[in-house]
């Protein structure tokens, strides 16, 4: 039986149209990306390279921007694989005009320009605010751990981080003495006399990875110290006093409510009455609910004592690969090192402010992440938009409640269900909540608060789905670039679904 099947050879002539612009249907995403890029102002970019025609000359910062929008917004995150994309993606290709950029060159294209890809997410929000795609007047915060670019193994103590110190220098002076050792043998005369670099040799005189590697724990030492100031235990304390606290006052509530009932018992037995609702309830210490609940407080209370003991006798640690992360609880069980991500979302998941807290506890990010977000919101046009901020439990503190008193703030006091309206609040409140609680409870705030998760929610998930739950970049800053670069494009891919849902009119 005869087949007729349409030919394909790859060794033809050339595939593509002559013309660049027939590569790619007009509403491609590469021509979209390239559009918004247009935009937005990228002078402090070109402000970083020399103007007098000297060396080699650097890719354009636009075509750069666009190429990084473009491959993180697929989920392409690492520079060799961007490399690679702008070989076999047609996209990349349109983008860079054929051009091939290495890896090196997107990395370093990164690393110098770090303050100008920080500004692009508010100039991103400041065209979505211009186009009227920041809707509404509510703004929620919330946090969830990202593995940096680091080993949770890597965490050493003050003892072990002098050892490694101690072995490297040690590594550097043999370095330095063989090189002395096999100039003396050379003849080479002279050596370099003290404090006289002329004569070092290569590198300064030292292999970079020895350097590299001894300023690496130099910088963990020095972390180290200011978190044994700072009290490094003292977040897994609290957390572990609040989680006591809680189920104390469950299992209080939960003896109450079953003492009652058998008060209304013994009443209904007393005046001849049948009981009719339900089977007959026993004494608390006979109720299995309340024995339950006794058990899970007797746990935690057992936690809140092993977390003391081991702040008091374990020593503080710090990973000695990227001092600046954390060792920060997983969100599904375990440990991760790497960073606690703060995002302040708007109505339709629009990003106002994206940060890194270096603590596993939400309680302390609150007032920060307010700050920056109502900072973005000037700068972006948005000034006074944000009438009203959300928080879950994890963001109660008394102290956090004083600082943002002059703001219609609204954060959970009791767990997500019960504050929700969707469970029965029990159990007495700390010190400095009262307040809170008041505004809480009424009918307005019930109704603003239960729009939190709508808000903030699907915002992560639609990060962690376009971007994973990792950082490619070590440091305090690389990783805050890195994030920053991250929003940008989330907020760019709501650009661009508003563009699609307004387009603009046909001139």
């Amino acid at each position: 039986m005869v087949r007729w099947y349409r030919s394909a050879d790859p060794d033809q002539g050339c595939l593509f149209p002559a013309d660049i612009r027939s590569w790619l249907p007009p509403g491609h995403l590469a021509w979209q990306v390239i559009a918004v890029t247009g935009e937005l102002d990228l002078a402090g970019f070109a402000a970083a390279y020399r103007a007098d025609g000297q060396g080699q000359a650097p890719y354009d910062p636009a075509m750069m921007v666009a190429l990084l929008f473009y491959c993180y917004f697929k989920g392409i995150r690492s520079s060799r694989k961007i490399r690679d994309a702008c070989v076999d993606d047609v996209g990349c290709r349109v983008i860079c005009g054929g051009a091939r950029p290495s890896h090196r060159a997107v990395a370093e294209f990164i690393r110098r320009h770090r303050p100008e890809i920080r500004r692009l997410f508010v100039q991103v929000l400041s065209v979505l605010a211009a186009e009227g795609a920041v809707a509404g007047h509510l703004a929620a915060v919330d946090g969830s751990p990202v593995s940096g670019n680091a080993s949770r193994f890597a965490n050493l103590d003050a003892g072990q981080l002098a050892d490694r110190a101690a072995a490297v220098e040690a590594a550097i002076e043999a370095e330095v003495e063989a090189w002395l050792d096999g100039a003396a043998e050379a003849g080479q005369q002279p050596l370099w006399d003290d404090g006289d670099d002329d004569d070092c040799p290569p590198g300064g005189g030292v292999p970079r990875r020895l350097a590299a590697r001894l300023a690496r724990l130099q910088a963990a030492q020095a972390k180290l110290a200011e978190r044994q100031e700072a009290g490094g235990a003292a977040a897994r304390v609290s957390a572990a006093e609040a989680a006591a606290a809680a189920a104390a006052r469950r299992l209080e509530a939960a003896e109450a409510t079953q003492a009652a009932k058998m008060e209304k018992y013994q009443a209904a037995l007393a005046a001849g009455k049948p009981w009719r609702y339900g089977k007959v309830p026993l004494p608390a210490d006979q109720n299995k609910k309340v024995a339950r609940l006794a058990q899970r407080a007797r746990n935690a209370g057992a936690r809140l004592a092993a977390a003391r003991q081991a702040a008091a006798a374990a020593p503080v640690k710090v990973c000695a690969t990227d001092p600046d992360s954390r060792l920060l609880p997983a969100k599904n069980g375990g440990w991760l090192q790497g960073w606690n991500l703060q995002l302040t979302a708007a109505r339709r998941q629009v990003l106002l402010a994206a940060e890194l807290h270096d603590n596993p506890a939400d309680a302390g990010a609150l007032a920060a992440m307010i700050t920056a977000a109502t900072a973005n919101c000037e700068l972006a046009g948005l000034a006074g938009r944000i009438r009203a901020w959300l928080a879950d439990n994890g963001y109660a503190s008394a102290a956090s409640f004083a600082e943002l008193d002059h703001l219609m703030l609204l954060v959970a006091v009791r767990r997500e269900a019960a504050q929700a309206g969707r469970a029965s609040a029990v159990g007495a409140l700390p010190e400095g909540w009262e307040k809170m609680a008041a505004r809480l409870a009424t009918p307005a705030g019930k109704k603003l608060y239960q729009r939190r998760a709508a808000l903030v929610e699907p915002a992560f998930a639609q990060f962690f789905a376009r971007f994973g739950r990792y950082l490619n970049y070590r440091g305090r800053d690389a990783a805050d670039t890195e994030i920053k670069l991250l929003a940008t494009v989330h907020n760019l891919g709501k650009l661009l679904e508003h563009r699609r849902r307004h387009p603009a009119p046909a001139t």
